[in-house]
């Protein structure tokens, strides 16, 4: 993703929006003041949420704040499968930079207005708002790893053009709620019922199969069923779970890939495809996990 940075002087009257191919004039929005409610006293963070959303009514708010502190606006849709994890996704990095820029997330069905003005053409579309301007950063979906470095690029260059506040945030404004959906299988996780909690995550995964913080805790008590519970000597996959519990993660790996190396079986191959798996993602990312991906996928071609 390209990011272009925003330059200082005065504002453009025309500005190129994310799709490049139009305009939207925020020359006059650009000047405004920021709002009262936004003050705070030297040395304190700025007192407005961390996540909001906003319509045309709110929008003149939106660019105000963003004379202060950075704004990510996401334009969305309900109709728009990307739109969901997107959404999730930049909720998470708000989060860990706590306080470092203000999200803004917009239902273009809500707000066509505003959709028209940036001419969207496709969603979701991520722009910045730094010092009244937008910048554009992407459209479509997009991984955590590629935004990160784009949202840092964004703060520096706010940071150059004097934009240097902070959001107040608390405690648990860095933390995430907890979806409706996934209450149930947690309770059952952590009352020790695995078995239910198998099925309700492999339930929630089915409905969306996008939410990885679903499918991480499946994997996790899916392995805890098998490392812990009563499981099969004769599975010569039962050691590879022994090893990981021990942390031999390299080790684990090894027995799973010659096991899958030494069958032509299409079920056999694919049960050991989803073990390896649920152990890339409870052991999460290093280069063993990224030795072994590879090692798989080659075994799988």
């Amino acid at each position: 993703m390209n990011t272009p940075e925003p330059r200082s002087g005065t504002p453009e009257a025309a500005v190129t929006p994310a799709d490049s191919h139009g305009a939207i004039d925020l020359s006059a929005r650009g000047a405004a003041p920021a709002h009262k409610e936004s003050a705070a006293p030297a040395g304190e963070g700025l007192h407005i949420p961390l996540i909001t959303s906003t319509d045309e009514a709110g929008f003149q708010d939106v660019v105000s704040t963003s004379q202060a502190v950075p704004v990510i606006l996401v334009m969305w849709s309900s109709r728009s499968l990307e739109s969901k994890p997107t959404l999730a996704m930049l909720e998470d990095v708000t989060r860990e930079h706590a306080g470092a820029f203000q999200l803004v997330e917009v239902d273009i069905d809500k707000a066509p207005q505003i959709a028209q003005a940036f001419q969207i053409q496709a969603v979701p579309t991520v722009v910045a708002l730094v010092g009244g301007r937008p910048v554009p950063l992407f459209q479509g979906s997009a991984g955590k790893d590629q935004v990160v470095p784009v949202v840092s690029q964004i703060l520096e260059a706010a940071a150059q053009m004097g934009i240097t506040a902070r959001i107040a945030v608390a405690a648990e404004d860095t933390v995430a709620p907890i979806p409706p959906e996934h209450e149930a299988p947690l309770a059952a996780e952590e009352e020790g019922r695995l078995d239910e909690a198998i099925a309700l995550w492999e339930r929630v995964v089915e409905l969306n199969p996008r939410d990885e913080d679903a499918k991480s805790h499946l994997s996790r008590v899916r392995f805890a069923a098998r490392a812990y519970g009563a499981h099969d000597a004769s599975d010569p996959a039962a050691r590879a779970d022994a090893l990981f519990a021990a942390g031999d993660a390299q080790g684990a790996f090894d027995v799973l890939l010659e096991l899958l190396a030494a069958t032509t079986d299409a079920e056999e191959r694919d049960a050991l495809r989803l073990r390896l798996l649920d152990l890339f993602r409870v052991a999460g990312s290093s280069p063993e996990v990224s030795k072994a991906r590879t090692r798989l996928a080659m075994l799988l071609m």
